[in-house]
């Protein structure tokens, strides 16, 4: 089910056009960031890459959605989605397929105008998925776009990603058992796997890929938000990802929102999340000191 506002280009990507002038909070392309004692106008995004968690929900992915509009009301947000099928059985000349109405977009944009909002390991995974292909295509990528990174990138253990499973499984008895059954041996072949034949697996892989820039990286900013009480994806994990990032170029800025779940970060802190996204975007250490 489509997003409402959104025009749906094909199955996994979506376009929402700028909010109306009439309705923006300012009458130019500038943005008004304010907090008590504190106000910059920088440039607001033009386009605003949403990548959302493995099979979420339309009605949970609208919580971020209204938020960039209420924050960036003259950004065209485009949504790219995913699920189970981008880790079982969708290959990936099938994923790069899917993501070309998203590369194309992408193509006519500038690193200087683009804000990446990448949500769990599914949203990490599409973004190598997208990156790779935009590389191959333009020869630009997405590494020195300003990011929101949102309980990612994990490590590949057999407890966190069976968690993240389950999220996704229908609620009746029999399809859930039926289905539950099937992707829990599918998970014990690839976790057996990884033992007799070594090498890196899946998530290794995408770790590695977002922070691949190589010395492209212009001191672009990250901003990696998580907690301690995520049960999929180990805080240590996000820590040390960030840590790596930080020594090949990025501006990393850690923010931890204590006592929150997998990417429920924005429902248990919505006021810190709002600051993380702006800072990201704006460029301002000020943010957060008193």
């Amino acid at each position: 089910m489509a997003l409402s506002d959104f025009s749906r280009l094909n199955d996994i990507v979506s376009v929402r056009s700028p909010v109306s002038v009439s309705n923006a909070r300012l009458p130019s392309d500038e943005q008004l960031l304010s907090r008590p004692g504190k106000a910059y106008t920088v440039a607001a995004p033009k386009t605003i890459l949403f990548l959302s968690w493995g099979d979420a929900k339309p009605r949970y992915i609208q919580k971020y959605t209204n938020l960039y509009s209420e924050i960036f009301p003259e950004a065209r947000v485009m949504l790219v989605e995913s699920g189970m099928k981008d880790y079982f059985w969708r290959t990936e000349r099938t994923s790069r397929k899917l993501a070309e109405p998203a590369v194309k977009i992408l193509g006519a944009t500038t690193d200087e105008t683009l804000l990446v909002h990448v949500m769990s390991n599914a949203g990490s995974k599409q973004w190598c998925v997208i990156n790779d292909s935009l590389i191959q295509s333009t020869g630009r990528s997405l590494y020195n776009a300003a990011t929101v990174i949102d309980s990612a990138p994990g490590c590949a253990q057999f407890s966190q990603t069976w968690a993240s499973l389950a999220q996704s499984l229908p609620r009746a008895f029999l399809p859930k058992v039926l289905l539950g059954s099937i992707l829990g041996l599918i998970l014990c072949l690839m976790h057996v796997q990884k033992y007799i034949v070594p090498g890196p697996d899946i998530l290794d892989c995408v770790r590695s890929q977002m922070n691949d820039a190589g010395s492209s990286v212009k001191s672009s900013r990250r901003t990696y938000v998580f907690s301690e009480g995520d049960d999929i994806i180990g805080w240590e994990d996000v820590e040390s990802h960030a840590k790596e990032a930080e020594k090949k170029g990025w501006v990393v800025e850690l923010v931890k929102i204590h006592g929150s779940t997998h990417v429920g970060h924005l429902r248990r802190d919505p006021e810190t999340y709002r600051q993380a996204i702006e800072k990201t975007w704006s460029g301002k250490s000020e943010w957060y000191s008193e």
